[in-house]
């Protein structure tokens, strides 16, 4: 199985409305899209989401090929998946070492 880092991050949080203003206002960075409970600001070399949800620290992404197959790759390593609902939307999977991060299928 193959992965590879994208560059995008996300930041979940309660106050969407808040995180947003405070990463526009206070350090500066441009909104590039916004959606009802999302947000993309553009940082250059990477895409920074914020988006509503449970806090759970930054979440890289990983690009694979065949979602399902990565995700029971990855079930058998010893992870625990935390959401999924499939193909082009958040597939949340929690390693070993308590960190999470999105697959996301190209």
């Amino acid at each position: 199985m193959s992965y590879r880092l994208s560059k995008n991050i996300n930041l979940e949080t309660p106050n969407l409305g808040e995180a947003v203003q405070f990463y526009h206002e206070v350090l500066g960075l441009r909104i590039a899209e916004m959606g009802k409970d999302w947000a993309r600001f553009d940082t250059g070399d990477i895409s920074l989401f914020i988006t509503e949800g449970n806090s759970l620290g930054p979440i890289t992404e990983f690009i694979v090929a065949d979602l399902h197959k990565a995700k029971n790759d990855l079930l058998e390593k010893g992870c625990t998946v935390m959401t999924w609902e499939g193909k082009g939307k958040p597939c949340y999977i929690r390693d070993p070492f308590g960190f999470v991060f999105n697959l996301w299928e190209a």
